[in-house]
């Protein structure tokens, strides 16, 4: 396949891709972080509502649990590079909660706490 052209970046396929920004994306996502030799991620769209791009889901004891990163947004159409993050509640340690409670019994769970709980805590 040629290369094409995306906001000024050659993509050749199967060697570079643009991805559009995810909170604990779903492992589709991180394959392909894995998969291309270059991963430009896209900062210059207009930011969509009710996404991964701020949101994610994981399993816990009472089944799917969605969580969601507040965002200030001052205008509807408003760059993904410009979009801020909404501090005034206290959204990470309720998701660090969250993680901790669904997933505290899994394998490696203390490995990975470590580097979580960095994010969250």
């Amino acid at each position: 396949m040629p290369d094409i052209k995306v906001s000024g970046i050659f993509l050749s396929m199967n060697k570079t891709i643009l991805l559009s920004t995810a909170y604990l994306a779903p492992i589709q996502y991180y394959s392909k972080l894995v998969k291309y030799k270059k991963v430009f991620i896209e900062l210059h769209e207009n930011f969509p509502k009710q996404t991964y791009r701020n949101r994610c889901k994981i399993y816990a004891a009472n089944g799917e649990l969605s969580l969601s990163i507040p965002v200030k947004k001052k205008d509807v159409k408003v760059k993904t590079k410009d979009i801020l993050i909404d501090y005034d509640t206290n959204w990470r340690k309720l998701h660090w909660k969250s993680i901790e409670s669904a997933y505290r019994s899994s394998p490696f769970f203390e490995f990975y706490q470590i580097i979580n709980c960095e994010l969250f805590c």
